[in-house]
């Protein structure tokens, strides 16, 4: 039972915790308002819902170290944590109590964010920080999470939201014209990548994944199909590899690192005899660098192609720029989408170049002409023309939904399949599309064409 105690001009109240322990606070004016906060928390300990004034003293910091450890995502999720933790929200919140972040704290560092990034990088660490704020309540070390619910970020200024959707993304026409930029400036295996990701909506990191064991292309017309297995990501941490049965380190190094040779890599990371054998079950570290890991939200899926598509890849397996993957970088190693492949490969074929003569070691460069509307586009871009197109053609919901890698929620969800004839149907749409696109004349700005749809 909690009981007050007289210190110098104040009082103090010690309660009892649901271990039985007792812990203290002090600080009160008179003997009654220490003996009804002290009871207070006895209270909340019978109803099972107290919260310790102490656990709040902990530093943020120290709580995030805590939350890494147990969390269970992928490694690329727990890369993309610690890097927006590190750059941006340690700096700001590490040594402070994680009881004393407020909501009045919270708006004056959401506005310095406002104004030092874009809008959907705040909402990325905003998102980071609700969920490590959402699971220090869980674990009962503060009360509430400070962070403004949703009725309360509507005060303020009304801010006007543009209503125009200012999303690049290409039509078949202008695919075409960067696909044929593409081979222009690098040949076949670029000309058919841009092609992969605009009819297979892939995304980029499902591209530079894409093993030659996925294409299925000995088939009849329809009858070629990609697998959608693993995503390629460049890693900062290692990743955990479970060995399964019969494996060893060259497989591994095959499967995960798309190249047999890394198998020392692993062995060392691990401290292994590169003729080590492994045991079934057993949990490896992986090496830093490129790994091939599950796709996002394990969005495993297999795609009929069209038919110029399916002929296509077979060209490019055909010409093997890599043992292992169908689209590994200009040098022959994994493709990894960074500043040189924005610079040197993305932009010049959607904005166009004057032709180079070598230099300084560089190749010559060709001359390639500008598509119209595409400047402000990113690889990205292409996958979402692929959803607008299908959208276009009137395909069932749950075929599109899930080409793209996606799940529907709800009835529709639990209720709806894809048949092998909604399949067919976008394989042979899309196979149409193509044709088209040959014959099809210069279109209009994007932004003229939304004016016209309206």
């Amino acid at each position: 039972m909690a009981y007050a105690e007289k210190r110098g001009k104040s009082w103090r109240v010690r309660y009892q915790l649901p271990d039985g322990r007792y812990d203290s606070e002090s600080g009160f004016e008179t003997k009654q308002d220490a003996l009804d906060w002290g009871r207070a928390q006895e209270t909340d300990v019978k109803r099972k819902v107290f919260i310790n004034p102490s656990d709040g003293r902990k530093p943020f910091g120290e709580w995030v170290i805590e939350w890494l450890e147990i969390m269970d995502v992928s490694e690329m999720s727990v890369q993309t944590y610690r890097s927006r933790l590190r750059s941006v929200i340690l700096p700001q919140w590490e040594d402070t109590p994680i009881g004393d972040i407020t909501s009045m704290s919270y708006k004056r560092w959401q506005q310095q964010l406002n104004k030092q990034h874009k809008p959907n990088y705040v909402k990325a660490i905003e998102g980071l920080m609700r969920m490590l704020l959402d699971d220090a309540v869980e674990e009962k070390l503060i009360p509430h999470n400070p962070m403004p619910t949703a009725s309360k970020r509507r005060r303020g200024r009304h801010v006007t939201v543009e209503a125009d959707d200012d999303y690049v993304w290409a039509t078949p026409r202008q695919v075409r014209l960067v696909a044929d930029n593409a081979r222009t400036l690098r040949g076949l295996q670029w000309h058919a990548m841009i092609l992969t990701v605009a009819y297979t909506g892939l995304r980029m990191g499902e591209v530079a994944g894409l093993r030659r064991d996925q294409l299925h292309l000995l088939a009849l017309e329809y009858g070629k199909s990609l697998r959608v297995q693993w995503q390629g990501q460049w890693l900062t941490e290692p990743a955990r590899h479970t060995v399964n049965k019969g494996e060893t380190l060259e497989t591994i190094a095959g499967l995960r690192l798309a190249d047999v040779k890394r198998a020392g890599e692993i062995a060392k990371a691990n401290n292994l005899t590169a003729d080590a054998r492994l045991r079934t079950g057993q949990k490896i570290a992986l090496p830093k660098g490129f790994t091939l890991t599950p796709p996002k939200y394990s969005s495993y899926r297999t795609l009929i192609l069209p038919p110029f598509l399916g002929d296509l890849l077979s060209e490019v397996l055909a010409a093997g720029a890599h043992e292992t993957l169908v689209f590994p970088s200009q040098r022959g190693r994994p493709l990894r989408v960074d500043d040189q492949f924005y610079g040197r490969f993305w932009k010049p074929i959607l904005v166009g170049q004057d032709a180079e003569p070598v230099r300084r070691g560089r190749k010559a460069q060709p001359a390639l002409p500008a598509v119209d509307g595409l400047a402000d586009m990113v690889p990205h871009g292409l996958r979402h023309g692929h959803k607008v197109w299908l959208d276009e053609q009137g395909h069932p919901r749950v075929a599109v939904e899930e080409r793209m890698g996606h799940k529907l929620q709800g009835v529709e969800g639990t209720y709806s399949h894809t048949s092998p004839e909604m399949e067919l149907g976008i394989a042979r749409a899309l196979q149409e599309t193509w044709e088209k696109s040959a014959v099809d004349k210069a279109e209009p700005p994007q932004w003229e064409r939304r004016r016209r749809s309206s």
